[in-house]
C-alpha cells in the first residue's frame, strides 16, 4: 500500500519568491511516503500530484536549518543539464540564508556555464559544498574508431561512469538521467550501445535505458554505505513542446497558467516504471524523488524563447527550451522536497546532526 498525500503543483509565481525567502511551507507540496513493492523491497519515495488526505506536520523550509544539517558536509548532483537546473536553485535558495553573500563562492573561480561539467560551490560558515557534477547517462560514455580512422561516439551501459570516483565522497547524492535518452544517436541505438567487447548494430534505447540504470544500482549497492550517506534519485521531468521537439520546431511560448486538463496530466512514462524497479531491488534504501507528475501541471514554467537569464533577451522562435526550468520555479521544490526528506527521515547513524 501506498500512503498518499496532498497533491503539489510545484513554485508558482507567489510561491517561487517566497521560496527565496528561504522560508515557505511545505505543506500541500508533496510529501514522504513509504510504498511496498510487491517483492517486498521498501521504496522511499516523495510523493507528487496523488489524492488529497491529511498530511503529517512538516516544518517549513529553511534555508538556514538546511545548511546546518549539511555542515562539515558535500552534497552532490549527478546528472545532466537538469539536474544542473536544480543544483542552480539549490544555491539560489541557500544563499538567501547568508548574511554575507560572500561567504559562498566557487572554489576554483568558475562561474556556471553549460560547457563545465563540475562546480564546487562552498559555504565557508558551514564548512559544507554542494557540487554538480556532468553526467549525462550515469554510464560510460566513449567512442570507437572505424577502419577509416575517424571517431564514433559509444556508450557502455555495463560500465559506471567515469566521474563514481567523485561520487564515492559525497554524504548526500542527487541523481538523475533520462533526457538525453530521446536524443539522435541514443534513440536510434546504431553501432552505439555496447557490453563487454560487444557492439551492437541495432539496440532498442528502452532496453538499454533498462540495463544502464541496473548498472548504476550495482554500482550504489556496492560502493555506497547507508550508514553514511543519502541517495536520491530525481525522476524524469516533464518537456511541454508542442507542435515538434526541441529541434523539430517544438514551442511552449505563450503560457501563462499550469495545464489542468489534457492526457498530460496523467501522463507517466516508461522510464519511471523502469526506474521504480531499479531502486525497488536495490540493498541500498535510494530515496526516490518522484516528480514527474507535479511537472506535467507546469506548461508555463519553462524558458521557451527567453534563453538568457535577467535580460529577458529572445534568442529564438525556432528553436525553444520547453524542457528545462526558469527560476525560480519548479526545480525549487524539488529541493524543498529534499529538505523535507532530510528532517522527516532518519539521518544516517554516522551523522552527527540531529
Amino acid at each position: 500500500m501506498v500512503r498518499r498525500v496532498r497533491r503539489g503543483l510545484g513554485a508558482g509565481r507567489g510561491g517561487a519568491a517566497a521560496v527565496r525567502a528561504g522560508d515557505v511551507p511545505l505543506r500541500g507540496r508533496g510529501l514522504l511516503l513509504r510504498g511496498e513493492r510487491p517483492a517486498g523491497r521498501r521504496v522511499h519515495a516523495v510523493a507528487l500530484g496523488a489524492a488529497p488526505l491529511q498530511p503529517p506536520q512538516v516544518r517549513r523550509f529553511n534555508a538556514t536549518d538546511f545548511l546546518t544539517r549539511l555542515r562539515g558536509k558535500r552534497l552532490m548532483l549527478v546528472g545532466d543539464s537538469m539536474n544542473r537546473n536544480q543544483f542552480e536553485s539549490l544555491l539560489c535558495i541557500l544563499r538567501e540564508a547568508l548574511p554575507d553573500k560572500s561567504r559562498m563562492f566557487e572554489t576554483h573561480g568558475y562561474r556556471i556555464s553549460k560547457g563545465r561539467g563540475y562546480f564546487v560551490f562552498k559555504f565557508a560558515d558551514y564548512d559544507c559544498t554542494v557540487e554538480f557534477v556532468r553526467s549525462h547517462f550515469l554510464v560510460r560514455e566513449g567512442v570507437r574508431f572505424n577502419r577509416q580512422k575517424n571517431s564514433n561516439p559509444i556508450l557502455q551501459i555495463d560500465r559506471i561512469d567515469k566521474t563514481a570516483s567523485r561520487w564515492k565522497k559525497a554524504d548526500v547524492l542527487v541523481f538523475n538521467t533520462g533526457h538525453w535518452w530521446t536524443h539522435g544517436k541514443t534513440a536510434r541505438g546504431k553501432n552505439y550501445y555496447k557490453e563487454g567487447d560487444t557492439l551492437y548494430p541495432q539496440f532498442d534505447s528502452t532496453e538499454a535505458y533498462r540495463r544502464a540504470l541496473k548498472t548504476w544500482a550495482r554500482w550504489i549497492d556496492k560502493n555506497m554505505d547507508p550508514t553514511a550517506s543519502v541517495v536520491f534519485y530525481r525522476g524524469y521531468s516533464t518537456a511541454h513542446f508542442r507542435g515538434g521537439d526541441w529541434d523539430s520546431g517544438g514551442s511552449c511560448n505563450g503560457e501563462t497558467e499550469p495545464a489542468f486538463k489534457g492526457a498530460i496530466i496523467d501522463s507517466y512514462p516508461l522510464k519511471m516504471r523502469i526506474v521504480e524497479k531499479a531502486i525497488g531491488g536495490m540493498r541500498f534504501p535510494v530515496r526516490l524523488l518522484n516528480v514527474t507528475r507535479l511537472t506535467n501541471f507546469r506548461r508555463d514554467g519553462h524558458p521557451s524563447v527567453y534563453g538568457k537569464a535577467g535580460d529577458r533577451k529572445k534568442v529564438s522562435r525556432r528553436k525553444q527550451d520547453c524542457s528545462h526550468w526558469c527560476l525560480p520555479g519548479v526545480p525549487d521544490a524539488w529541493n524543498e522536497l529534499i529538505y523535507a526528506s532530510l528532517v522527516l527521515e532518519p539521518n544516517p547513524i554516522t551523522w552527527k546532526y540531529r
